[in-house]
């Protein structure tokens, strides 16, 4: 799968990922990737390099209501979560690891209350060096 990511490219040819994938498992925001350059000259991960300790969430919201984003994506915000806005129904969210479980907890009761589904980003957890 493909997800084109904000990133910046490191002196020691990594790239640090400054966007919120939200197609991705298992790189997240802040994460440091191995990079090539593909035959379009596009720069291309190749596997992770540095775990930043980052959580992503993945949320379909229920309502079609235009705004329905906005009171989840401020409180996330306020809790200190990166978030990015996909389109009216679909969020991109980055916590660190010390937020995680009350975000996936929060997210877990909402999901429970049908007004959303969500899925994290990670199939692993972090190693701790």
């Amino acid at each position: 799968m493909w997800e084109g990511l904000r990133g910046r490219v490191e002196t020691d040819g990594t790239a640090t990922v400054l966007a919120v994938p939200a197609y991705l498992y298992n790189i997240n925001f802040g994460d440091r990737v191995n990079v090539m350059r593909s035959e379009e000259n596009a720069l291309v991960a190749t596997g992770l390099n540095h775990d930043a300790l980052n959580f992503t969430f993945r949320v379909l919201l229920n309502s079609d209501e235009p705004n329905a984003w906005q009171p989840l994506a401020t409180e996330l915000a306020r809790l200190g979560c990166i978030v990015d806005v996909m389109s009216p129904r679909f969020l991109a969210i980055s916590c660190s690891e010390t937020l995680s479980q009350d975000v996936a907890d929060q997210l877990f009761t909402l999901q429970n209350n049908s007004v959303l589904h969500y899925e994290t980003g990670r199939t692993q957890l972090p190693s701790h060096k």
